[in-house]
């Protein structure tokens, strides 16, 4: 609990066991508090325990017993397709 430095999405998502696109996605949709220090993430800690705070404190007041120490993420049940455009057949010379 004792942590100051910001984690990064590598380092968070090895925490919560998910990929850091995940963690870099959460921040972009705006669930997951962040900074940016030019290109990169930074999670401050603060928001972290927040969060796995409020993961813990829902799943006691739910009741189920799970095994399970990850964080559920809505994100990754869905997956987006879409389809190439068109392609116009190339005329010979």
């Amino acid at each position: 609990m004792g942590r100051s430095t910001p984690f990064t999405p590598e380092t968070l998502g090895h925490r919560w066991d998910v990929s850091a696109t995940t963690i870099r996605n959460m921040c972009l949709q705006g669930e997951l508090k962040h900074f940016r220090l030019g290109r990169l993430y930074r999670i401050p800690a603060t928001v972290v325990e927040e969060m796995e705070q409020c993961q813990t404190s829902a799943s006691d007041v739910s009741g189920a017993d799970s095994a399970s120490i990850g964080m559920k993420v809505a994100s990754e049940d869905v997956i987006a397709l879409r389809h190439a455009p068109e392609r116009k057949p190339s005329q010979k010379r």
